[in-house]
């Protein structure tokens, strides 16, 4: 019976580090998005920047 337990023990604590490993890399993602996002922005910006730049 203690071996029995181990392992459900043991798969309880693997499917618990599962979700938290989800719901980590789902933070990080929106995260990152945001940040590339603000990224893309800043470059779109600096390009506008640069060619109107070039006109005068």
């Amino acid at each position: 019976m203690a071996g029995r337990s181990g392992r459900i023990r043991s798969r309880e604590q693997k499917i618990i580090l599962l979700v938290l490993a989800v719901v980590i890399v789902a933070l990080l993602w929106n995260f990152l998005g945001v940040i590339l996002r603000l990224i893309l922005f800043a470059a779109v910006v600096y390009l506008v920047y640069r060619l109107l730049q070039s006109w005068t």
